[in-house]
């Protein structure tokens, strides 16, 4: 993997649109219809999946978690980085400052 494609501290993410979610005993579900897959998230993944309702940057998330949860804010934020790649690869979440840089503005016709 390349460091240009790498979710680091300031890339900001949040839900795609797609995966149709719902907790099950504090795991959340997911099916990907476009994809014809499930996934599940546990342990911390149920709550990050919450606070990407709205974009964040992996920092902003990390920050939110070391208060949540018995962690130090470095390892936080390398699993926070790691989780939202997996994510990522899996179509569930958007990369918004990614997707600015690769998206030509529409042409007037």
């Amino acid at each position: 993997m390349n460091a240009q494609n790498t979710i680091g501290p300031d890339t900001v993410v949040a839900r795609s649109d797609e995966p149709i979610a719902v907790e099950v005993d504090r795991t959340i579900v997911m099916m990907s219809l476009s994809q014809g897959m499930y996934f599940g998230l546990e342990g911390a993944g149920p709550r990050i999946w919450s606070l990407l309702e709205r974009p964040r940057s992996a920092a902003e998330l990390a920050a939110d978690l070391v208060g949540e949860f018995e962690v130090d804010e470095a390892t936080c934020l390398r699993d926070v980085c790691g989780f939202l790649e997996a994510l990522k690869d899996a179509q569930l979440i958007r990369v918004h400052d990614e997707a600015a840089r690769q998206v030509p503005p529409p042409v007037a016709s």
